[in-house]
């Protein structure tokens, strides 16, 4: 089986060895600057242009997350700028049957394919299927841990942590640091995630209600997608509190300014991708394998 994989971070290239050493043929673009010194796999092709990489297979694999800018491809491990604009209309050109498999695919790719009524491309957004959403906060927790762990001079045994929101990653950093022994205390706006904080015994906070505990927290945790942690709430932190925010842009903390009352703030972004590529790559490959099979039947 032939499969084109174009960007992407070192999950991507973990998944194009997995790929490769099965013995399919791995046509990679945009991922130049890792193989050209790390492979001796013959199975894996370096391409020369986008093009010859979107032909050469029925299944074209891109980058978790897709775009940091909202122009260029994420893809680290090129020297080269792969518009998203040009990959686009580069796939919407093939007269073949494509499956276009990527995390967080824009909507102008589903507007042009639909106005334009191109049937024979189908893409597939991999952070839409809820398994792998659920499997890909597995390594993220573990990367956060890692970074608590190496970031403060105390235990996370007795700590004070604060997990704001009690999504998927939030459910699962509570029981991990719960069960490293910390204390645990949980933003949510929903009834019923206040219940479930409740019911695994931590304490649940309105986040009106974050000013009255602040100054308790040992490590700050943010996982919401829009600012939490302003110049008010930091204001209140201890100057030795950990924060470390999760979310994806604009974030949920204000940074900048943390870092100038001096705070010690970490964005953590694509944790998987740099802490546990290999393990997120095994999880990506398992979805990508479901789809595939699911093509063949």
């Amino acid at each position: 089986m032939n499969i084109s994989i174009i960007g992407g971070d070192l999950r991507i290239i973990k998944l194009a060895e997995m790929y490769a050493e099965e013995n399919n043929v791995v046509y990679t673009y945009g991922l130049e600057k890792y193989f050209e010194n790390n492979t001796n796999n013959k199975n894996i092709i370096l391409c020369k242009n986008l093009k010859e990489a979107i032909t050469n297979s029925k299944y074209i694999i891109s980058s978790i997350p897709f775009t940091k800018d909202k122009i260029n491809l994420n893809s680290p491990f090129t020297n080269n700028n792969i518009t998203i604009e040009d990959l686009k209309n580069k796939v919407f050109d093939e007269n073949g049957e494509k499956i276009f498999l990527a995390g967080g695919i824009p909507l102008e790719y589903y507007h042009q394919k639909k106005e334009n009524k191109i049937d024979n491309i189908e893409l597939v957004d991999l952070l839409e299927i809820e398994e792998l959403t659920i499997l890909n906060a597995i390594p993220t927790v573990e990367g956060t841990v890692k970074i608590a762990i190496n970031e403060r001079e105390e235990t996370i045994h007795e700590s004070n942590v604060l997990v704001c929101g009690f999504g998927r990653i939030g459910k699962i950093l509570c029981d991990r640091f719960s069960k490293l022994g910390a204390n645990i205390y949980c933003t949510a706006r929903k009834d019923t995630d206040f219940a479930w904080i409740r019911e695994k015994r931590y304490i649940p906070l309105k986040y009106s209600e974050l000013q009255y505990y602040l100054n308790k927290i040992d490590i700050a945790i943010n996982t919401v997608p829009h600012i939490v942690l302003g110049k008010e709430q930091l204001d209140l932190l201890n100057k030795d509190t950990l924060i470390i925010d999760l979310a994806s842009s604009p974030g949920g903390v204000d940074t900048i300014y943390a870092k100038e009352i001096g705070l010690n703030a970490i964005t953590a972004l694509g944790i998987p991708g740099k802490e546990m590529p290999k393990t997120a790559a095994k999880y990506i490959k398992k979805i990508i394998d479901n789809i595939i099979n699911q093509k063949k039947i």
